[in-house]
């Protein structure tokens, strides 16, 4: 298992300037699927909000937080109707993978942090890049301490836009959880970063995209 991570690294020290710019189906099917839900869904964020409901479920939920105004800790107890339609920043990173069309078993940023990157490419299809944000690709989740976010764009001098789900002061009224950032700085958003994880399919198709790259810029030469 070990050797087969370092390979992938490998390969991804190898294409990864060749990457930034390049369209990459899955990559940005991820990504459309990310940008869908910011744009398309009112939900709330609700700390253990794990689904995502009907119209009328996410409705009734932002209405019982809006007349009840929980703090973020408690919303589901104040307002259990929220389990029907709610989720978390974790819980939100799982659904962007499952309308993506990516395997994706459900982790905690916590198991996010704490667990080897053995453990994290066989239970999880998650890819270790290591803490730098020089790695980071569009696509990429960056875990902080308790939270985690999707790396929508890389902009100069270490700053990026990010989609998420978020509460406390970034909540800006119920139904609108999902939120995008702009020009944010990656390496201490929230606290330093801590990790940046990359799902194991699109670890792959930069791996094709790469070595296709190589086979062509070679033919070229001979």
């Amino acid at each position: 298992m070990r050797r087969g991570i370092f390979y992938l690294l490998v390969l991804l020290a190898a294409g990864f300037s060749r990457a930034e710019g390049t369209t990459l189906p899955k990559r940005q099917e991820v990504l459309g699927q990310a940008r869908h839900m910011l744009d398309n869904w009112s939900i709330s964020y609700v700390m253990g909000g794990n689904k995502l409901g009907d119209v009328r479920e996410c409705e009734a939920c932002n209405q019982c937080l809006g007349a009840k105004k929980p703090d973020k800790d408690s919303r589901l107890r104040a307002c259990p109707t929220c389990a029907s339609c709610s989720l978390d920043c974790s819980h939100f990173i799982h659904e962007v993978f499952k309308l993506a069309g990516l395997p994706a078993t459900y982790l905690t940023t916590a198991l996010m942090n704490n667990l080897g990157a053995d453990a994290l490419l066989k239970k999880y299809a998650l890819v270790d890049v290591g803490n730098r944000s020089q790695r980071a690709l569009p696509g990429d989740l960056l875990v902080y301490d308790g939270h985690v976010v999707m790396l929508e764009k890389k902009h100069p001098k270490g700053l990026g836009d990010i989609i998420h789900v978020t509460s406390g002061r970034d909540l800006r009224g119920p139904g609108l959880g999902i939120q995008r950032e702009r020009r944010v700085a990656i390496d201490h958003y929230r606290g330093p970063l801590l990790r940046v994880l990359r799902h194991v399919d699109l670890v792959r198709e930069l791996r094709d995209f790469t070595l296709s790259r190589s086979r062509l810029s070679d033919a070229k030469t001979e």
